[in-house]
């Protein structure tokens, strides 16, 4: 981040230090769109229990798995899915209510659903990324099908069983109570004024996240069949490597679960990502796609 001076005097070197600051997020940009255009990616469909999963596939090589969070969809991944099929069979799919994947009509489980999308696809090991509650998801399967994972890489994650503080509930007092009641509202409110989804100067993510709101998570009442057991009590079963990443600026209660899942997996490795709120991946991809590939030279399979 570039702070603007207050002196009069700096104004015009500030000014050509932002011109430049710019430009290279621009070719950041278009270097990140130019992968995406020549990865060569499948995509199709998974038939689930009441329901139909949207998947894209892309790359050779061992298979990583992307779980997207519980506001945008798979595409949440576009600045990682092109990187990692560089090197990896790279799978993304929309969760159900999300993207191109149906919605659910009756009660239904994302653990189950995930599995199927391992069978169907027939994905024997894979290293699953997983983003806050896609991170739970990605510990509940773990401990459920521990042989079908290789390596975590846990981002804003939390974990089932802990719980949340009335501060996560009303952000800080931030949310007001009556937009719960009209889902446009809300999801704007994430985009534009909530203090922990996106740091406040990352300007480039919050435009991002606008375009992505035609295909953001859609309302339901269905609910989900919860997992068999209470995760944060088991963490300690999970003996795969986890890459635990949260942002300097996400909310308290997530930075307490980071905690907790660091404290609970055996061979895990806690780390800050700063000038980023809770979606790390969209907000500072250069940093994230860093340390994502540090880690993944400790995973052999």
């Amino acid at each position: 981040m570039i702070k603007k001076p207050n002196h009069p005097g700096a104004m015009k070197k500030y000014y050509s230090l932002a011109c430049h600051f710019s430009l290279f997020v621009s070719l950041l940009v278009a270097g990140a769109t130019a992968a995406c255009a020549s990865v060569k990616s499948e995509s199709g469909y998974i038939n689930v229990e009441g329901g139909k999963l949207y998947y894209e596939i892309a790359g050779k090589g061992r298979f990583i798995v992307l779980l997207h969070d519980g506001m945008v969809n798979r595409e949440i991944w576009d600045d990682q899915y092109p990187v990692l099929a560089e090197s990896y069979r790279v799978v993304r799919y929309d969760r159900r209510g999300y993207g191109r994947s149906t919605d659910p009509e009756s009660t239904y489980s994302n653990l189950d659903d995930l599995h199927q999308l391992f069978l169907q696809l027939k994905i024997d090991e894979a290293i699953v990324f997983g983003m806050s509650s896609g991170g739970g998801l990605a510990i509940d399967f773990t401990l459920k099908y521990p042989a079908n994972v290789k390596g975590l890489v846990l981002v804003g994650a939390v974990v089932g069983g802990l719980g949340y503080t009335q501060h996560m509930t009303d952000r800080g007092g931030h949310l007001d109570p009556a937009l719960a009641a009209d889902p446009v509202k809300l999801i704007r409110y994430f985009i534009e004024d909530d203090p922990y989804e996106t740091y406040s100067a990352n300007l480039k993510a919050k435009e991002k996240l606008l375009q992505l709101v035609p295909s953001m998570g859609r309302s339901n009442r269905v609910p989900t069949r919860p997992p068999d057991r209470v995760a944060v009590r088991f963490l300690s079963e999970i003996k795969v490597p986890a890459l635990i990443l949260v942002g300097e600026y996400d909310h308290p209660d997530v930075h307490a679960h980071a905690g907790a899942i660091d404290a609970g997996i055996p061979d895990s490795r806690r780390e800050l990502v700063r000038n980023s709120g809770h979606l790390i991946p969209l907000e500072q991809p250069a940093a994230f796609n860093e340390r994502v590939k540090t880690f993944l030279t400790r995973i052999s399979y």
